[in-house]
């Protein structure tokens, strides 16, 4: 397994295990040419009202331009589809850490 897949993992393990996890089908998202996501899960904001949180998991080199394109047409259309706002963030992480805590 390459470290950013163990870095996704973990991430992904943090994430579900505090949060509400949310699935998205890599099958509709390429599709539709959009941008496959690594992680996302629904969360309430400070006002009570639900938010998909969609994060995007780095080990060393930020998103190119035209994947941050595709996340953000992804995050567009998510938003739509669930008639909610979609927050998309980029975590990095340096090195595998079996206590990795974001």
């Amino acid at each position: 397994m390459q470290k950013g897949d163990i870095l996704e993992a973990q991430a992904s393990k943090y994430f579900h295990r505090e949060c509400v996890p949310a699935l998205v089908s890599s099958l509709i998202l390429r599709s539709k040419n959009l941008g496959q996501i690594d992680i996302a899960y629904l969360e309430r904001d400070h006002k009570k009202t639900w938010v998909l949180k969609i994060v995007e998991t780095k080990s060393s080199v930020y998103p190119s331009r035209s994947q941050m394109m595709r996340l953000r047409r992804t995050q567009d259309y998510l938003s739509r589809l669930l008639e909610m706002a979609a927050i998309l963030e980029v975590k990095f992480c340096k090195k595998v850490d079996q206590t990795l805590d974001f």
